[in-house]
């Protein structure tokens, strides 16, 4: 299968500079994905927007963090989310936005726990970051409910479930977008550098961040942990799962079932969205047994974004020829790489590797 040329425009142009990739392309790039796989959101920052701190816990867990509970509100919703930071804030901190999806969240106890293993939450503090974690329950429900737009946010903005098009938002850009909302409130917290903020997710939850890192440029690195269809890998090259398999969920719009089988006619492919980032950093990771997520097709799709860094000067992801080695970070370039050994996963492995790229790339180690 062909795969859609990265710098060439829907004209037919080559696009040869920075200026141009962001004048022309990344925005056809972007629309492309809007209207046939993600969906168009109807609002971005409601404009009735505040946030409200409930609960807050020093020592929390007995250990050197302080817990907040925080409440994002508007038009008469509102959604939770967990904070944790370290016990003295001398200086403004970096900081992590977690999207939590349900299968995690319903294994974990946010306000009463640290001890889970999505998120080692002990090491981001200790490495002197920030944490929100973000459940997606609170945002839209999980697929479980799918084809449902009657709950969460999506009744706030098309009242009609009836009215929505075929190119309306569905759960994983709902997600994205309450992540950024998370981002609002972060740059009211005077505690945290607004501008070094990462968000990160694991499966379903590394598809929404890197839809929501690539639809808010305000963040400053996407982490995907095992993201693979329409996440971080290819679609024209994969093994494992492919759309028809995906879109039995209701995270897409209803354009991208159009192409069940047909990936060879879909504009774009998942090297185009890691490109999006150009030159912000972003973050693959594989798990070497997670065949459904496919490592070697979240690879190409990283080695072919480079093109779009390049424009800038600057390098992409720097890996050497397959085969590649395992459990070794690649933190060489803007786009960072690790495949560790196991299954479809997020462990304090894929954290410690997360936390060595960050520190690497904001001068802290």
């Amino acid at each position: 299968m062909k795969i859609p040329e990265l710098l060439t425009s829907i004209s037919g142009e080559r696009i040869e500079s920075a200026e141009k990739w962001e004048q022309f392309r990344r925005p056809e790039i972007m629309n492309l994905f809007s209207q046939y796989v993600y969906g168009v959101r109807p609002v971005e920052r409601p404009r009735d927007l505040w946030f409200q701190t409930e609960k807050k816990v020093r020592g929390f867990g007995e250990q050197n963090i302080t817990f907040e509970k925080i409440t994002i509100h508007f038009s008469g919703y509102r959604f939770p989310v967990y904070a944790y930071f370290p016990l003295e804030v001398t200086e403004k901190l970096p900081a992590f936005v977690y999207v939590m999806h349900e299968f995690e969240e319903d294994r974990v106890d946010l306000e009463n726990s640290i001890d889970f293993a999505y998120v080692d939450i002990r090491e981001i503090i200790r490495r002197g970051y920030a944490l929100f974690i973000m459940p997606t329950s609170g945002v839209a429900p999980d697929w479980d409910h799918k084809a449902n737009y009657r709950r969460g946010v999506f009744p706030l903005f098309t009242p009609d479930e009836r009215d929505r098009g075929s190119n309306a938002w569905g759960t994983i850009s709902a997600w994205s977008w309450g992540a950024s909302r998370v981002l609002d409130y972060i740059e009211t917290d005077r505690r945290i550098d607004s501008e070094k903020v990462t968000v990160a997710g694991h499966s379903r939850g590394g598809k929404t961040a890197l839809w929501c890192g690539a639809t808010d440029q305000r963040f400053y690195c996407a982490i995907s942990n095992n993201s693979g269809c329409t996440g971080a890998a290819m679609h024209r090259t994969k093994g494992g799962d492919h759309i028809k398999n995906i879109n039995i969920t209701d995270w897409f719009c209803e354009n991208y079932r159009n192409y069940n089988d047909q990936e060879e006619l879909l504009p774009v492919d998942q090297h185009m969205l890691l490109a999006a980032f150009a030159p912000r950093l972003v973050y693959v990771a594989s798990s070497s047994e997670d065949d459904w997520a496919d490592p070697k097709a979240e690879r190409l799709s990283c080695r072919m974004a480079g093109e779009a860094y390049a424009l800038y000067g600057k390098k992409g992801v720097v890996l050497p020829k397959e085969p590649i080695e395992v459990n070794r970070g690649y933190h060489e370039g803007c786009i960072g790489y690790h495949m560790k050994t196991g299954e479809h996963s997020i462990t304090h492995y894929d954290w410690k590797m997360f936390l060595d790229f960050l520190d690497q790339k904001l001068g802290r180690k």
